[in-house]
């Protein structure tokens, strides 16, 4: 029914969902901010992919198969960007 966008069952599977996605992403991040962030980022692509989930497997098991792919991709992207330096400091002479 959410495929076919009923409101109803798309707010059942994200209450259902909400806890273990949440769960998933706190074991995976460091602090709020990114615990959230990938939380969010997991339940997008979820919802974006509904129409994939032929329910031949749990809901909970495709829905993690789903929370690995998008932390897979988001560690991807922090090993690819360089790290920024701290600006130098010049050297002061102290008199």
């Amino acid at each position: 029914r959410a495929i076919r966008g009923d409101r109803e069952a798309f707010e059942t599977i994200y209450e259902a969902s909400l806890p273990c996605v949440h769960a998933f992403a706190s074991r995976r991040c460091v602090g709020r901010l990114a615990t959230e962030a990938l939380t969010e980022a997991i339940l997008v692509r979820a919802f974006e992919e509904l129409d994939q989930y032929r329910g031949d497997v749990p809901w909970a098991a495709w829905l993690l198969g789903v929370a690995k792919q998008v932390d897979r991709e988001r560690r991807a992207v922090a090993r690819r960007r360089p790290e920024r330096a701290a600006p130098r400091t010049p050297w002061t002479h102290a008199s």
